[in-house]
């Protein structure tokens, strides 16, 4: 099968196609979901109505070539000092401002603010669909990006201790995915994750990418 993991000549019009033309909703990598205590992958369902209205926030997955042409994705690592989310590993991205115009505004604020990369740069491709994270009640709208170069990332933000960029290869690799143990607020859970680079990608943030890898497997 092929995909679109190098840059080439329309790789950025590709990618565009392959998010206009995705059936939705797009399926949920089971791979990357939480386990249960027999280890079988489970999405626990909460009853939403006894939430209150979710927040919006946006976020950028930005893709673009590396120095040998390979598409990559760059990832967040938040300071492990942080109150919420120490050492999570995330895509750039935050709550809707009231003074942004669109939540694609906030997603390409975000980006810049976090990581440095300028919103003019950016095309956007299309969307993934919205993830609920019901722990902080926020509704995640992921907007896919692509650069024709190599953007220079400097985590701008106060609460972003690193960056690292994952190839987009890896969303296949079965050494990459597997199921990790994740401390959180001293509970250990079992989850489908990505490892690379010395972090572990989980949750929204893992569930996001396996969506992105389904569009272009299809």
């Amino acid at each position: 099968m092929d995909r679109i993991l190098r840059e080439a000549p329309g790789w950025q019009e590709a990618l565009a196609d392959a998010l206009f033309r995705a059936p939705r909703p797009i399926p949920i990598d089971a791979r990357l979901l939480p386990r249960t205590a027999d280890g079988e992958p489970s999405r626990r369902r909460y009853d939403r109505s006894g939430f209150p209205p979710a927040r919006p926030a946006s976020t950028l997955l930005a893709l673009y070539p590396d120095a040998d042409g390979n598409l990559v994705i760059p990832l967040t690592v938040r300071h492990g000092g942080l109150r919420a989310h120490a050492g999570e590993v995330s895509l750039p991205g935050g709550a809707v401002d009231v003074a942004d115009a669109s939540r694609e505004a906030a997603a390409l604020r975000e980006a810049w603010e976090e990581v440095g990369i300028p919103a003019d740069d950016v095309r956007i491709a299309g969307v993934l669909d919205d993830v609920w994270i019901p722990v902080s009640n926020y509704e995640l709208r992921p907007f896919v990006g692509t650069l024709a170069r190599r953007p220079e990332l400097v985590p701008h933000d106060a609460e972003v201790a690193a960056v690292v960029e994952l190839p987009l290869a890896a969303l296949w690799d079965p050494d990459v995915v597997g199921v990790e143990e994740i401390v959180v607020r001293g509970m250990t859970l079992r989850a489908g994750a990505y490892r690379y680079g010395g972090v572990v990608v989980w949750g929204a943030t893992a569930i996001t990418l396996g969506m992105l890898a389904h569009v272009l497997d299809g």
